[in-house]
């Protein structure tokens, strides 16, 4: 696997850059290809991924411990998002990936219950919290001592020690993206080994658009 990279240019469009024959032109893989939609969503998972491990990076004893806490669900949510479908991407396959890193099924179970059951729906055991009534010492005026009130707690984690130990399953699951990239990029080629140079070329160039924060809630 390669990664390249993309270039915006006003005189010449779009321009691939990376390690390639010099003189290479890119052209689209059409969509009538079954394997399109996936191979894009491998790469954009391996971003995510990517990016994951950079999060779990800037961890450190230096940092305020709520900047520790955002970078860990950060990286959390990067992993979590690798795993599910939508409507632009399809996700990694769980089942797929404890089968490719069976020492790894432990810790996945783990950060995707912290993700899914504590830092982003509030579902098991790692914060608790009591409801009471605060009655008043007798004779006072008031039978209540103060307004009713909720106290909790939550888990105490360690994120330099846990950023580690998710940092070292993103690896993983960074290697297995990368074997599904090169498989998949092996299975394309070989869909069109015996095109003529004329007949990829008449597949024209990559339908390249600019990422934008406008009109988030549009589909791509």
């Amino acid at each position: 696997m390669i990664d390249y990279s993309v270039q915006i240019d006003s005189q010449n469009g779009v321009v691939i850059q990376g390690d390639f024959i010099p003189g290479s032109i890119a052209v689209n893989i059409p969509d009538s290809n079954k394997k399109k939609r996936q191979f894009i969503s491998l790469f954009l998972n391996k971003k995510d991924i990517e990016r994951g491990i950079d999060y779990l990076n800037c961890i450190s004893l230096n940092n305020h411990p709520i900047a520790n806490e955002g970078l860990f669900i950060s990286a959390l949510a990067m992993f979590a998002k690798c795993f599910v479908s939508s409507e632009s991407r399809t996700g990694l396959d769980k089942d797929g990936f404890k089968k490719f890193s069976p020492q790894s099924v432990k810790l996945f179970d783990q950060y995707d219950a912290w993700r899914n059951k504590h830092f982003l729906h509030d579902e098991n055991s790692m914060t608790e919290a009591i409801a009471f009534l605060l009655v008043s010492p007798e004779g006072s005026e008031s039978v209540f001592g103060g307004p009713p009130s909720v106290v909790w707690n939550s888990a105490q984690i360690n994120y330099i020690q846990e950023s580690r130990k998710l940092e070292n399953l993103l690896q993983e699951i960074w290697k297995y993206i990368v074997e599904k990239i090169d498989k998949q990029g092996t299975s394309i080629e070989e869909d069109y080994r015996n095109c003529t140079r004329e007949e990829l070329l008449a597949f024209a160039e990559p339908p390249f658009k600019l990422a934008t924060t406008q009109e988030p809630e549009k589909k791509r």
